[in-house]
């Protein structure tokens, strides 16, 4: 299974990724936007993961490693 597909696994229980219409709806405003739906499903990824954490401790490089791939 690719990175891809286990980040969308990771957020099938959020609406927007659960339901086929809103993610039609999101995808749509990414392409408009040119923002890879793949950057924003794992930046989401990334704040699930981190957010039971009090500090963000090395979060920033890896925001920015993700937001790098839209150059």
């Amino acid at each position: 299974m690719s990175d891809e597909n286990m980040a969308e696994n990771s957020l099938s229980d959020l609406p927007l990724w659960a339901d086929e219409d809103a993610l039609a709806i999101l995808e749509r405003i990414c392409n408009q936007y040119k923002i890879p739906i793949d950057v924003l499903t794992e930046l989401v990824t990334l704040q699930r993961e981190r957010q039971h954490q009090e500090r963000a401790s090395g979060i920033y490089p890896r925001i920015e490693e993700i937001l790098g791939r839209m150059d």
